[in-house]
This record gives C-alpha cells, sequence and structure tokens, in this order.
C-alpha cells in the first residue's frame, strides 16, 4: 500500500487490514469452520476515489501478487506522472504459479511503461485480463496468452503494441470479447480467430493489419460486434457471413484497398443496427438487399465508388437515423418520401453525388441534409438546383412558380451574376 498510495499512514491504520477495512480493499474468508474465521485480502482497488489514490512517485508493486488469496486487481488512472514512470513489472513464473488471481485490470496509466509481461502465462487462473490505455506499454502481445484459457475476456486496446496477433489466441476457446484496437499490430488476422466460437466481441480497427478478412471469420456465430476499420485489409467479405445471424454492429470503415461490389449476403443479418463501410473503395450498385436489414438505424457508406441508383428497399427501414451515401457516384431521383427525409434530417447526407436529384415536393430540402438538388421533369439532371438555392436564400420558395419559370430562373442561376442576376431573378420572381 505504501508503494502506491500516500492517502494515509498505512502502517499505523490497523495491524489487521480486514478487521477494520481499509479502503480500496476487500476481504472474504477463505474456507469453513474454523478457517471461515479468518479473514484474507481478496481484492484491491487503486487510483480513482473512493478507493486509495495513487502518489506522483507510485511504483507499480510486483509483490502484491504474492498475496495468496488475491482474486482482483485493479489499477485506474494510477500511475499518470510523465516525470516519474514506472514499469509493468511481474513476478518470476514460479512465483505466480500457485496465484488464485482471477481478474487483473489496469486501465488508464500514463506513465506505465514496460511491455506485456511474459509471466503472465502463469496466472492460468485469469477470467478477465485488462491492460488498457496505457500509451508507454510497447513490444508483442506474448505468444504464452495462448495458455491462459480460463480467460473470457481479454482487452489490450490503447496501448503501443506492435508485431503481429499471436494465433495462440486461438487456444481461448472461452473467450466472449476479445479487443486490440488502437495500436500498431501488423500482419494478418489469424485464421485461428474462427475457433473462438463463444466470441461476442471482436475489435481488431486502428492497427496495421493486411490481408484479407479470413473466411473463418464466418464461423463466429455468437459474434455481435465485430470492429475492422482503420486498417490496410483487401480483398472481399468472406463467403458464409450472412451465417453471423447475431451480429448487431458490423463496422468496417476506412480499408482503402478492400473494394470490389459490396455483397448481397449483407441482407442476411437480422439484428444488424450499424453498417458502416465509408472509405475503402467499393464500387458498384448498393445491394436492393440492405432493404431487408429491418432492424438498421445507421448505414454509412459514404468515400466509396458506388454507382446506380439508390436502392428504393432503404425508404422501408422504418429504424433508420443516420444515412450517409456522400461522395460516391450514384445516379438517379432520390427515392425517399418527405416523410423519410424530415425524419433523418442533418442525420442525412448525399452530397458529392452529381447525379443525384430529388423529385416530387421540393419544400423538404429545406432544413434537410440532403446535399441535393430537385429533378428537372423525368427526374435526371439538376438544372433547378441553383435555382432552388438561390430562392432559399432570398426566403422566397419556388412552390408557386409554373415550370417555365422553374426552367428559367435554373438558367438564370446559371448564367447571371453580380447586379445582373438580382436583377434578372426580381424580374421574373412571383410575388
Amino acid at each position: 500500500m505504501e508503494a502506491v498510495s500516500s492517502d494515509r499512514d498505512w502502517r499505523a491504520e490497523s495491524p489487521d487490514p480486514c478487521g477494520a477495512p481499509w479502503p480500496g480493499l476487500e476481504c472474504k474468508p477463505a474456507g469453513s469452520g474454523d478457517a471461515a474465521r479468518v479473514m484474507h485480502v481478496t481484492r484491491l482497488d487503486f487510483g480513482v476515489e473512493p478507493n486509495p489514490t495513487c502518489k506522483d512517485a507510485a511504483a507499480f508493486p510486483p509483490e502484491v501478487f504474492s498475496l495468496p488469496h488475491l482474486q482482483s486487481l485493479f489499477f485506474v488512472d494510477c500511475f499518470a506522472n510523465p516525470s516519474a514512470t514506472t514499469a509493468l513489472a511481474l513476478p518470476a513464473p514460479g512465483n505466480l504459479s500457485a496465484s488464485g488471481l482471477q481478474q487483473l485490470s489496469i486501465r488508464g496509466n500514463p506513465s506505465l511503461s514496460g511491455t506485456v509481461p511474459q509471466a503472465l502465462a502463469s496466472l492460468r487462473s485469469l477470467q478477465v485480463l485488462t491492460i488498457s490505455q496505457n500509451t508507454l506499454v510497447r513490444g508483442e502481445i506474448p505468444q504464452g496468452i495462448g495458455e491462459l484459457t480460463s480467460l473470457v475476456r481479454l482487452d489490450l486496446s490503447y496501448n503501443s503494441l506492435s508485431g503481429s496477433v499471436p494465433s495462440q489466441i486461438g487456444n481461448l476457446k472461452s473467450l466472449v470479447g476479445l479487443d486490440l484496437s488502437y495500436n500498431s499490430l501488423s500482419g494478418a488476422i489469424p485464421r485461428r480467430i474462427g475457433e473462438l466460437r463463444q466470441l461476442q466481441k471482436l475489435d481488431l480497427s486502428s492497427n496495421n493489419l493486411t490481408g484479407a478478412i479470413p473466411d473463418t471469420v464466418a464461423d463466429l456465430a455468437s459474434l455481435t460486434f465485430l470492429a475492422l476499420s482503420n486498417n490496410g485489409l483487401v480483398g472481399h467479405f468472406p463467403p458464409g457471413i450472412s451465417g453471423l445471424r447475431s451480429l448487431q454492429y458490423l463496422i468496417m470503415d476506412n480499408n482503402p484497398a478492400m473494394g470490389g461490389p459490396l455483397p448481397s449476403e449483407l441482407g442476411g443479418l437480422p439484428r444488424l443496427q450499424e453498417l458502416r463501410l465509408a472509405g475503402s473503395g467499393y464500387s458498384g450498385p448498393i445491394p436492393e438487399a440492405l432493404g431487408d436489414l429491418s432492424s438498421l438505424t445507421t448505414l454509412s457508406l459514404q468515400d466509396n465508388n458506388l454507382t446506380g441508383p439508390i436502392p428504393a428497399a432503404l425508404s422501408r427501414l422504418g429504424r433508420m437515423y443516420h444515412l450517409n451515401l456522400s461522395n460516391n457516384a450514384l445516379g438517379g431521383a432520390v427515392p425517399f418520401d418527405g416523410a423519410f427525409l424530415r425524419r433523418l434530417g442533418g442525420n442525412l447526407d448525399l452530397s458529392g453525388n452529381s447525379g443525384l436529384c430529388l423529385d416530387g415536393d421540393r419544400s423538404v430540402l429545406r432544413g434537410v441534409g440532403v446535399g441535393v438538388g430537385a429533378c428537372r421533369g423525368g427526374g435526371e439532371g439538376d438544372i433547378s438546383s441553383s435555382a432552388h438555392s438561390i430562392s432559399s436564400g432570398t426566403g422566397r420558395g419556388l412552390t408557386t412558380t409554373t415550370a417555365q419559370d422553374s426552367l428559367l430562373l435554373g438558367l438564370l442561376g446559371h448564367a447571371c451574376v453580380a447586379v445582373s442576376c438580382l436583377f434578372a431573378l426580381n424580374e421574373h420572381a412571383p410575388y
């Protein structure tokens, strides 16, 4: 306690930490009968009040692992003094083999340095391991991580880890959550990731991963959250991805070399709520099958090379509240009615698609983030869009003009400038 916190004079506090429990410390009996009267330290929490705060010169205390009945250990926002870094160090593996530690959380410690210790592999009782948001923790993920076969959750996110994702992670058959995001990991996603049949969350985003998504990902039938954004992945979606029937979030933005068409199989994910595939070089049409995603609330396909019309089936998505199709090569009339446009409001962005236009009642454009103009006659082109933007600026709308007036205003809007423009518009505008 003295090595970490100066909140009090720990030696004078109480000769028995469990007799008059110290803050941040939890005790439980170790057995039954007479042994039940003996209390042992089972949990320690440092860093966040009401637990003991960490002093500026706090050092990571490897001796804490000598507590024979310790089950949970937390260092959260503890080691934060940039002029007093301390190393993440564990005792020798032989001194850890008898440990009953089940939960280890080392999170948000900007002055904690070193590597993920190889000795962690000796903590065979670990069920939850979190070493996250410690920017000075570097090096590779130890291959011995695969020996922690009791792990249910593994979170090594927001560090400075490098090297590859070890294939030994496939040994962690009980794993429910795996988060390695926001590091500098490289290489391919190991095929053995598909052996984690209990996995519900897989987050490998914001690394330097390359290669194709292994087809074994389609075997993760329990998966609800899949995030692979901000990497260098290439190729196509794995076949059989529609088998991920529990998937709710598919987040794969910013993999510029993915390319190719979007598969219709994506429409076979009945629970999908968010689909984010921006900035990944996809081409071809938006699959009509996406209109079958009745649970979808967010669809982000911006900054790709998508072509063709917007599928009318998307207008059936009654739970949609965010739609971004901007900066593609889409064309034709927008298939959404006024109610759909108003419901999304500023959460709708169709800008940067020069071939798109809005047919029907142009008054719904106001206050809506559509980013396209009104169609001319048969729904192609957009020569009246500038007239709409000018009339919106003057507060006069076009709803009372005749078709000839609208066309004339559009032509004038393209041709005239400065004072002559204002004069021409006042000459023909309705009052």
